[in-house]
């Protein structure tokens, strides 16, 4: 991370204007579950001492580029009102690029005592354009499934159990839509776990803006929440 600081900054206030609740994000229980594997907790470990490491090392950066991150949406419906629109879609997609840029018009809501490290991250967010297999892609996978609802077990990673196997973790986001069971609005992988199911996880009725999203968690800050914690971010 160029400035974990500066990261945190823009997390916190997106947290506090997103009013996602910690309770409703399953993320830390997925990983309290994952820490049980003593490979998953060595790579956590790792992974902890050499964000502190580089934290204490970090003397600022001169070339700064902006990232940009390809995104595949695996859209897994049981009814055709789950079945997100391209056009919702695409507005989560937004957000998350105005938010992580710090282009949101309500930064200026942003608490006065971070005000001064608040920042634009420099990471932007795309459909994928070309497949693991280097086809033209939509980034968008749409699967009907018999299943009613997905919990905080990963099933809806996995097409053997209903949902959607990821796409290779090391070129893409994988950001699937579903319905969630038990009040959670959305839950990510940390870093450090499985590559096979490694991602973000949000219910339809609380992803992107218009179409299945309902207020108050209609904004697409759900997705932006949870995606600071698959950029290894814990709640304050």
């Amino acid at each position: 991370m160029k400035n974990l600081a500066v990261f945190v900054a823009v997390f916190i206030s997106v947290l506090i204007s997103n009013n996602v609740a910690a309770q409703r994000c399953g993320s830390m229980e997925v990983l309290h579950q994952q820490m049980l594997d003593p490979t998953v907790a060595a790579n956590r470990q790792h992974i902890e001492e050499h964000t502190n490491q580089f934290i204490a090392n970090y003397q600022g950066n001169t070339s700064r580029a902006v990232i940009t991150i390809p995104v595949v949406v695996h859209v897994v419906y049981n009814t055709t009102a789950q079945n997100v629109s391209n056009a919702q879609i695409q507005a989560q997609i937004d957000r998350l690029n105005l938010d992580y840029r710090k282009l949101n018009t309500d930064a200026s809501q942003i608490p006065s005592v971070w005000q001064s490290i608040a920042a634009d991250y420099e990471i932007e967010f795309c459909l994928a354009s070309r497949d693991p297999n280097g086809n033209a892609t939509t980034g968008i996978i749409r699967k009907q499934t018999t299943v009613s609802s997905f919990s905080t077990n990963d099933n809806v990673k996995r097409s053997a159990n209903g949902g959607d196997d990821a796409w290779p973790a090391s070129s893409y986001l994988n950001l699937w839509v579903c319905n969630l069971s038990g009040g959670v609005l959305g839950y990510a992988q940390f870093p450090g776990g499985n590559a096979a199911t490694d991602g973000v996880v949000i219910g339809y009725t609380c992803f992107g803006t218009g179409g299945t999203a309902q207020a108050p968690f209609n904004l697409g800050r759900t997705a932006t929440h949870e995606v600071g914690h698959w950029l290894n971010l814990y709640h304050i």
